[in-house]
C-alpha cells in the first residue's frame, strides 16, 4: 500500500515545543481506533518558536505520514479545531505529498528501550536498520526528553545518509523506534528539518 504525507495547514496556538503526547490525545478523541493503526504516523506540529518557549502556529503546519487506505479516515479532519492543553488549533484544508527518495534523511527524534545514552542508542540504530535492511549510515544527534502521559522519555535525534532509494523510501514508510503517533521515530528529507520554503507553502491557508 502507497504511503503518503498528509499536511494541513494550522491556525492558534501558542503550544507547548514538547506537545506530541497532547496532539496524538486531541486526535484520538476525534478518530475512532487511532491507537490501533500502526500506519498513521504524527509528526509534531511545526510554527515559530517564541520567546516564551513556546509553539506560535499563525503559519503552521501538521504532517500526517499514512497510507493511502488511512485518507479517507484522516480527510474529515479539515475544518476541525483540536484543544491541546486548553489552547484552540484549526485545521484547514489539507494537501497530499507523495515521498521522495533523499540520500539523507533526518528525524526531530528517535527513541529506542533501554537506550539512554548516546553509544547504546547508536548500537540500537544500526541494528534495527540492518533488521530492516537499509543501507544507511546513522549519525546521532542532540539528546531529547519528552513527555508521555506525565513520564519522561529520553530520545536522540538521528540523520541517515547514503541511503539507496528503494531504503529512503522504505525508512520513511515505516519509521524507526517507537511512538510514532507523537512524533518520534519519523524522518524527513534531511533539508526540511529547518526552515524550508516548500514547507511554508505547504501551511498556506486553505478554508475548508
Amino acid at each position: 500500500m502507497p504511503v503518503v504525507d498528509l499536511l494541513f495547514p494550522v491556525r492558534g496556538g501558542p503550544v507547548p515545543l514538547d506537545h506530541g503526547y497532547l496532539l496524538f490525545s486531541a486526535l484520538s478523541a476525534r478518530l475512532d481506533g487511532l491507537h490501533e493503526r500502526r500506519d498513521i504516523g504524527v509528526f509534531n506540529l511545526r510554527g515559530s518558536q517564541t520567546a516564551q518557549g513556546q509553539l506560535e502556529l499563525e503559519t503552521g503546519s501538521l504532517r500526517l505520514r499514512c497510507s493511502t487506505e488511512a485518507l479517507p479516515l484522516l480527510l474529515p479532519l479539515s475544518g476541525i479545531t483540536l484543544e491541546l492543553a486548553g489552547v484552540r488549533v484549526r485545521l484547514g484544508n489539507p494537501g497530499v505529498r507523495a515521498l521522495t527518495k533523499p540520500t539523507s534523511l533526518s528525524a526531530r527524534v528517535v527513541t529506542f528501550k533501554h537506550s539512554l545514552d548516546e553509544q547504546s542508542f547508536h548500537g540500537a540504530a544500526v541494528k534495527f536498520l540492518a533488521e530492516m535492511g537499509c543501507s544507511g549510515r546513522p549519525y546521532v544527534g542532540r539528546r531529547r526528553v519528552v513527555r508521555i502521559a506525565g513520564k519522561k522519555v529520553v530520545g536522540f535525534a538521528l540523520d541517515v545518509s547514503g541511503l539507496s532509494p528503494e531504503s529512503s523510501l522504505l525508512l520513511q514508510e515505516q519509521g524507526l523506534g517507537g511512538r510514532r503517533h507523537m512524533g518520534c521515530g519519523l524522518f524527513l528529507p534531511t533539508r526540511l528539518r529547518g526552515p524550508a520554503s516548500s514547507e511554508k507553502k505547504a501551511s498556506d491557508w486553505r478554508e475548508p
